[in-house]
């Protein structure tokens, strides 16, 4: 239901409890540094999220990386969960409940080396919007970066009437006072409105299959993506526009399979585009062509292009971990332009380099001398491996050890959550300063470890020991297995897995 203090926002569900790498300004000074840009290099640096959610992404970045953390959610009982985080870790993250207003009136403050807002800048009203920019401008640092993810054309222009449909549905005709109810009733409502054929649905032939996926997605997310009052879905060009009073330059996306152009484009596409010399007209012509519906973007307070000399030096510098067991890395991937499929002459080396010395962190230059590749080839499957999530860039080893203490309290008290549900799986790496992905039963594996329990099927043991107390039970092919016994060999088998293939890339990335 609607309150005072919420502005339009559907607040009535909870909002997940996901992870975001793009705000670990980590990985984002290397998005930047990829495509040529200077960034703020400092161990002491301050970093800002605006609309944290449950405070997963600000805690795990506010614990694996040095420095220091201010972040706003205006939703009282998110902002509590979060404060919760960094009590338990210990990571003097300083978290509030405050509104862009609010928070822009603060005195006490200090410059920011990034600001992030990751699913926030749609659905805010353009009053807030300004009120973003402004705070932007006056906290941001020169050479400082902002990320900022939305909603946006041309990818969204068939769908969003479908979308003001519910929202409207919601606001005008819908009484109950249950959120899934009043959810499922805008999504039964539009579902009629197509069935009874007006001329939209005709021009608009894919609309029915996007109401079915819609209907299948979960309700908190349905919730937070469709049914706030206020979406602002806007052009790239109007994001650079919106942007300018703050002095920011637009730089690059957070995502490091755009950088390889035959996974977006086809050679038509890459052809026109190279007949257009503004950037800006350029960036956004590329969205037609990628049917762009959500971005992800870097910008920069100032800036600044390093020199092809100075660029190497420093990649040759960064570090590189895999995050999962190399045999498990996909051997395809996929873009706008379709799947294309890994070299095996190129990625094979990579992964085994990355993969010696039990997945220990490797600066791109030892793997440019184990694996003897060009540097640009090597660059490349870096990227490639990075944008399918199946490598991290890596901060420096002063920067891991200042933060390692703490990241093993957080993730101590994120595994003995998942004594009691699943709700956070993705535990802090003082490796990479983010999230990695962890399973509640491979959390409940690591609490048995932790107790001394040195045997796959003594870890299955305890986390069946949980789930029976909790009437769980696992699901084989769909269907519950229904005896102790069943669910114990099930347990037992992922826990062998778990030994061999996830838990050396835990320990290297210092989780386990």
């Amino acid at each position: 239901m609607s309150n005072a203090w919420n502005e339009g926002y559907f607040t009535d569900e909870g909002y997940t409890y996901s992870y975001s790498r793009e705000i670990n300004p980590v990985f984002l000074r290397y998005c930047l540094l990829l495509r040529g840009f200077a960034t703020l290099e400092s161990n002491d640096g301050v970093h800002c999220e605006l609309g944290f959610g449950q405070g997963v992404s600000i805690n795990i970045h506010a614990t694996a990386n040095p420095g220091s953390f201010v972040g706003t959610d205006f939703h009282p009982g998110m902002a509590a969960h979060a404060i919760d985080l960094a009590t338990a870790a210990n990571n003097g993250a300083r978290l509030y409940d405050d509104s862009f207003e609010q928070l822009l009136a603060r005195n006490d403050l200090p410059q920011f080396d990034s600001i992030s807002l990751h699913g926030i800048w749609t659905w805010v009203s353009r009053d807030n919007q300004k009120l973003i920019v402004e705070f932007a401008r006056r906290h941001l640092k020169p050479g400082g970066m902002l990320y900022v993810s939305y909603n946006c054309f041309p990818g969204w222009s068939p769908s969003a009437p479908l979308r003001n449909l519910f929202s409207l549905h919601d606001r005008f005709a819908n009484a109950s006072a249950r959120s899934d109810e009043r959810i499922d009733a805008a999504l039964e409502f539009s579902e009629a409105l197509l069935a009874a054929n007006p001329k939209y649905a005709a021009a608009a032939p894919s609309l029915g299959a996007r109401l079915q996926s819609i209907k299948g997605q979960d309700r908190h997310y349905v919730a937070h993506e469709y049914f706030n009052r206020d979406w602002n879905c806007m052009y790239f060009a109007d994001m650079v526009d919106a942007l300018a009073p703050a002095k920011l330059d637009y730089a690059t996306t957070a995502v490091p399979l755009d950088s390889i152009d035959p996974l977006n484009l086809s050679a038509e596409g890459m052809d026109f585009l190279e007949t257009i010399e503004h950037p800006i007209m350029r960036e956004q012509a590329r969205d037609y062509f990628v049917n762009q519906h959500f971005r992800r973007d870097l910008y920069v307070r100032g800036a600044t292009r390093l020199s092809a000399a100075e660029r190497r030096a420093r990649m040759l510098h960064s570090r590189f971990a895999l995050l999962q067991s190399w045999e498990t890395v996909a051997g395809s991937v996929t873009g706008p332009a379709g799947e294309a499929t890994l070299q095996a002459e190129i990625y094979g080396p990579v992964l085994d380099a990355l993969a010696a010395q039990n997945y220990a962190a490797k600066s791109m230059r030892q793997l440019l001398s184990e694996t003897a590749m060009a540097y640009d080839d090597l660059e490349q499957a870096l990227a490639v491996l990075i944008g399918m999530g199946a490598v991290a860039p890596c901060q420096s080893e002063a920067a891991e050890s200042q933060v390692s203490g703490r990241c093993a309290a957080l993730n101590l008290q994120l595994c003995k959550r998942s004594l009691y549900g699943a709700n956070i799986q993705t535990l802090a790496s003082p490796v990479t300063g983010g999230g990695v992905t962890v399973s509640r039963f491979q959390q409940l594996f690591l609490i048995s470890i932790k107790q001394g329990k040195q045997q796959p099927a003594e870890w299955a043991q305890l986390a069946w020991g949980v789930i029976s107390e909790q009437g769980e039970v696992l699901i084989d092919n769909g269907q519950p297995l229904l005896t102790a016994e069943a669910n114990i060999a099930a347990l037992t088998a992922q826990a062998q897995v778990f030994a061999e293939q996830t838990l050396p890339v835990l320990r290297a990335l210092k989780i386990a």
